[in-house]
């Protein structure tokens, strides 16, 4: 999973911050621009409003800190109080705590420099509008899927559709297994490419000690091409049905019991959709898929042509927030718009690719073919309780910024983590003729904007996340299928 981050961008990473233009006609541009983000965000927003409730400011620091208070075990089975004519016994009771410690990243956000029209309306309509709907959009993506990223990476167990959980599953060797990545783990293995890099990685995961439980093996590519062996292997998965969601969720429930959501996060309006319940994240081809599941429709004994129900239908027409169906009185959906595939040998596959300047879906990404080593046929869902994770809430914009009695003053005075700002201060290139003693000669180099000629979009957000409880989320890997 190779990061967008580069060397380049990293010596880039400076304190300041560049700000908005003076020229009185980019004031009122900035209403425009926080009132698009705001349409925007509830349109990609996915995995944070199930777990983004940390509100950062600059001045708390770069680690975040979680403490997480453990109750004490009930280790009796049987209770029986002794009589009142003899001294009581006595149970002492201890809570815990449990400590968790994360390093915060940055990344910034630019768009391209665009030359200024004199036309203000159809620079706004044709240029600006677009480009500052594009950089809001990669933010919550980016957002997503570093919120995913965790949830895959740091959950010690995983359930494979058709198998059961891993730590439960006769894989290639011993050392096959789904475990718990440090953050230090992930950030080695999404900034390295080429050969040994990615999550192919062969260094050791902290676990018990034991060599050979490289991270590669321990969720990543090999891990990966295990379950996804098209058969050839006795973990390989099969496709996502009504009752493995039904089993996973017991999994959840009676084996990890992990409680249910009770609400979201920074939403515009609180769904009342996932009280309750445990949330499944998953891609609107899965969710489809179920709608022809054999547990709701199937052959009776001896003629193929006549069906009889064997699952009550589950309610999968209601549509809420941003929240899908609910199954069985205990899961409602939420779709994922670029969901975690891979290939049968583990290399995940990218969402999108550029054909002819133009932007369209991978076909590696969205054709199924088990058999090939570069079509993306398996897929990962996640069936997540509350509390499993926290992170850093990134945008939208504060609720007072829709207040009736908005003026410029409170709009400048209010900041929130992912921001994006129109500015003009940046370098651009420049032509012209460069002097040395008596030899002249064409030369390009950079000047300041200080004509105001460009524009660009620019936004820093401030990333970070912590478990709460990571084995309340578990991700569901299934190999795809669609209605034939």
């Amino acid at each position: 999973m190779p990061s967008s981050v580069t060397a380049a961008a990293i010596e880039n990473v400076a304190n300041n911050t560049a700000s908005v233009t003076a020229n009185e006609p980019f004031h009122s541009l900035s209403y425009y621009i926080a009132k698009n983000e705001v349409a925007l965000y509830p349109k990609w927003n996915v995995y944070d409003t199930l777990f983004g409730s940390i509100k950062w400011t600059p001045n708390m620091g770069s680690t975040l800190n979680g403490t997480t208070p453990t109750p004490s075990p009930v280790q009796n089975i049987t209770f029986m109080p002794n009589l009142l004519s003899s001294f009581p016994a006595k149970d002492q009771y201890t809570v815990g705590e449990r400590y968790e410690e994360a390093q915060l990243g940055m990344h910034r956000f630019e768009s391209n420099r665009f030359r200024f029209l004199e036309n203000f309306e159809a620079f706004w309509r044709d240029h600006l509008s677009y480009a500052q709907s594009d950089i809001v959009r990669q933010i919550q993506c980016a957002n997503n899927h570093f919120i995913r990223t965790l949830m895959y990476y740091q959950t010690p167990d995983a359930y494979l559709v058709g198998k059961g959980l891993s730590s439960q599953v006769t894989h290639k060797d011993a050392n096959h297994r789904k475990r718990a990545y440090s953050q230090g783990d992930i950030r080695k293995i999404t900034n390295v490419t080429g050969a040994g890099g990615g999550d192919d990685d062969k260094t050791d995961v902290v676990t018990d000690g034991s060599a050979g439980q490289t991270l590669s093996k321990s969720g990543g590519k090999l891990w990966r091409e295990d379950v996804g062996s098209a058969g050839t292997g006795t973990a390989k998965v099969g496709v996502l049905t009504l009752k493995e969601i039904f089993k996973a969720m017991l999994v959840l429930q009676e084996d990890i019991q992990a409680p249910t959501f009770d609400r979201i996060y920074n939403a515009p309006k609180q769904s009342e959709m996932p009280k309750g319940k445990y949330v499944l994240i998953c891609s609107t081809e899965a969710w489809s898929s179920l709608l022809w599941d054999d547990s709701l429709r199937s052959a009776t004994s001896g003629n193929s042509d006549t069906r009889t129900t064997t699952l009550a239908p589950a309610n999968m027409n209601l549509l809420q927030d941003g929240f899908a169906g609910d199954l069985f009185g205990k899961i409602t959906a939420k779709f994922d718009p670029y969901p975690l595939r891979f290939a049968k040998n583990g290399d995940f596959i990218a969402p999108q690719s550029v054909v002819n300047d133009k932007t369209v879906p991978n076909s590696n990404y969205t054709k199924i073919d088990t058999s090939s080593a570069t079509i993306g046929s398996y897929e990962v869902a996640f069936l997540v309780g509350a509390d499993a994770f926290k992170t850093i809430q990134v945008g939208p914009p504060p609720k007072e910024f829709a207040s009736k009695n908005m003026n410029a003053k409170k709009f400048y005075d209010m900041k929130w983590n992912g921001e994006v700002h129109l500015t003009d201060q940046f370098l651009v290139p420049t032509s012209g003729t460069a002097r040395t003693g008596s030899v002249t000669s064409d030369a390009t180099a950079s000047d300041l904007n200080v004509y105001g000629d460009y524009l660009k979009f620019i936004s820093q957000v401030v990333f970070g996340g912590i478990p709460g409880d990571a084995r309340y989320c578990l991700p569901l890997i299934f190999e795809r299928r669609r209605t034939s």
